[in-house]
């Protein structure tokens, strides 16, 4: 636990149908958001989750997959708790690495983050915020999570292009929420970085005490916990993603940065 774990109470209109807002005002580095949800309120009734720093959108998420994505870590899950975690607690290097991502409440004008409620959810919802969090740090570095969604129409090989140069980056992990991919291929300036099956995947995964979860092909470039493994798509001219599928798709991609906030503009 962070040296520090207290309610938060800027949460506002917790309703169906609505978009609530958490404001976090601590000057301090938050590791974790907790929302406990009761009332009959449920994961399954959290929509687009989005945090904005100084107003810009850093990290999305959606609540039906964050508890996947605790899973696959193999974190333990609570259905009446969502966890948003920024920190990494399996790197090496101690804090440093392990902290990396954290968000410094202390160089921002302002954090923020909406919280999509479905209109299905009961009237009588309720959704209270805790947060784990430190002392104020000069680290710029954040978690940065961006999503896109692209078909997947070929029985086969279908290609796409991630984003490279300027608008790439330190890449800790890609999620890839397809149920019929196969195999992946990544190649940065043509050259192969990785070819397998997803069961290969997998089982490198497994081996690093990870459990890959259904529907899902996660490419984690620091599975064994070396943050020096990132992939560096900020260097390359190109970047190809290769997925191979058992059956036309439609692939939901989030990928992890870990980002200087400078680059939030």
């Amino acid at each position: 636990m962070s040296s520090n774990y207290d309610q938060q109470i800027d949460l506002q209109n917790v309703v169906p149908g609505a978009t609530a807002v958490l404001k976090l005002s601590y000057f301090a580095t938050f590791d974790k958001i907790h929302l406990n949800l009761s009332g009959g309120l449920t994961k399954a009734h959290i929509g687009r989750i989005e945090g904005k720093a100084n107003g810009v959108t850093f990290f999305v998420d959606d609540g039906s997959l964050i508890g996947v994505r605790d899973a696959y870590h193999g974190l333990f899950v609570d259905d009446s708790v969502l966890t948003i975690d920024f920190t990494e607690p399996n790197t090496r290097g101690g804090a440093a690495a392990q902290y990396l991502s954290a968000v410094p409440r202390n160089l921002l004008a302002s954090l923020v983050f909406e919280i999509e409620i479905k209109a299905a959810a009961p009237g009588g919802s309720v959704m209270k915020a805790e947060a784990e969090y430190r002392e104020p740090t000069p680290n710029p570095f954040i978690l940065r999570r961006k999503d896109f969604n692209v078909p997947l129409p070929n029985v086969g090989e279908n290609d796409i292009m991630l984003p490279v140069a300027i608008n790439g980056g330190l890449i800790k992990r890609i999620w890839l929420h397809a149920p019929n991919v196969t195999a992946v291929e990544l190649r940065t300036n043509a050259t192969p970085r990785i070819r397998a099956k997803k069961a290969s995947i997998e089982f490198a995964q497994k081996r690093n005490r990870l459990v890959p979860q259904a529907g899902i092909v996660v490419l984690d470039f620091i599975m064994d916990g070396n943050m020096m493994n990132m992939l560096n798509t900020a260097g390359v001219n190109e970047c190809l993603l290769r997925l191979t599928t058992s059956a036309a798709d439609t692939l939901k991609c989030y990928i992890d940065y870990v980002d200087d906030m400078k680059r939030l503009a």
